[in-house]
């Protein structure tokens, strides 16, 4: 049996090793299994858990994937149904104010004729240029007894016409009459107080009317409420085009 050596003052002193046993080793498995089993046990549970943690992960992606599909699906179907369904409501609101406002401002205008090639000077009397002129012009009967509502001049407008507003519509609709009879290039005119939106559609036609009045054909413009066309005898045209398109 070996022997081990211990110190001891004034000398040596051997002391005996304990033996390895089969008790001593079976205790050591047994210590290391059973702290095995429990690693491993907590191993297993650590594991579990991580499954667990795993499976609630792929819940919460697949709520999120499907709650992702259906916000492009309702972004898909506010692009394609909900907003070009508003769009063209909202479209159509826009288009029947604007014909309201327009046939307010036409009825607000009706009343009213501009006085074109009056001679401008300082201090003048505008009801007596305008009632001269529709005597000496126009040759209406009774010129003095027209009653106006006013007349003034329209300095911005090119061509500073004179704007006169009638208390009776039938005899703003008399000077009218009278004034298609003006020969061409007279300098002179008369014409309906127009707002812009008419007032541009007048000029698309203003090609068409040079030709017919140049070739003698009586053209005249016809507004019928929001709408201006032109006039050559018998035939109506809303365009210029659709005037030289028919005499070529």
């Amino acid at each position: 049996m070996s022997t081990r050596r211990k110190a001891k003052q004034g000398g040596e002193e051997t002391m005996p090793e304990s033996p390895v046993t089969l008790e001593s080793i079976a205790a050591q498995l047994s210590t290391l299994s059973t702290q095995t089993t429990k690693n491993f046990q907590e191993l297993s549970s650590s594991v579990s858990d991580l499954r667990d943690d795993i499976k609630s992960l792929r819940s919460e992606v697949s709520e999120v994937k499907q709650s992702v599909e259906f916000a492009h699906e309702q972004i898909n179907l506010i692009k394609t149904e909900v907003i070009p369904g508003e769009v063209d409501a909202l479209k159509s609101q826009v288009n029947d104010l604007e014909s309201k406002l327009l046939a307010a401002e036409i009825y607000s205008k009706k009343q009213n004729l501009l006085f074109w090639g009056i001679p401008h000077e300082a201090k003048e009397d505008v009801v007596s240029k305008v009632r001269n002129f529709m005597e000496a012009k126009l040759h209406v009967d009774g010129a003095d007894s027209i009653p106006f509502v006013n007349a003034h001049r329209l300095p911005r407008a090119k061509g500073n016409p004179v704007i006169v507003k009638f208390v009776s519509q039938l005899d703003r609709d008399s000077v009218l009459q009278h004034a298609y009879k003006l020969p061409p290039n007279s300098g002179t005119g008369v014409s309906q107080h127009l707002p812009v939106a008419l007032q541009k559609k007048k000029a698309e036609l203003r090609s068409a009317f040079d030709d017919a009045r140049k070739k003698g054909r009586k053209p005249r413009f016809r507004i019928d409420g929001t709408q201006v066309t032109l006039v050559v005898g018998e035939k109506v045209f809303k365009t210029s085009q659709s005037y030289f398109d028919h005499i070529a």
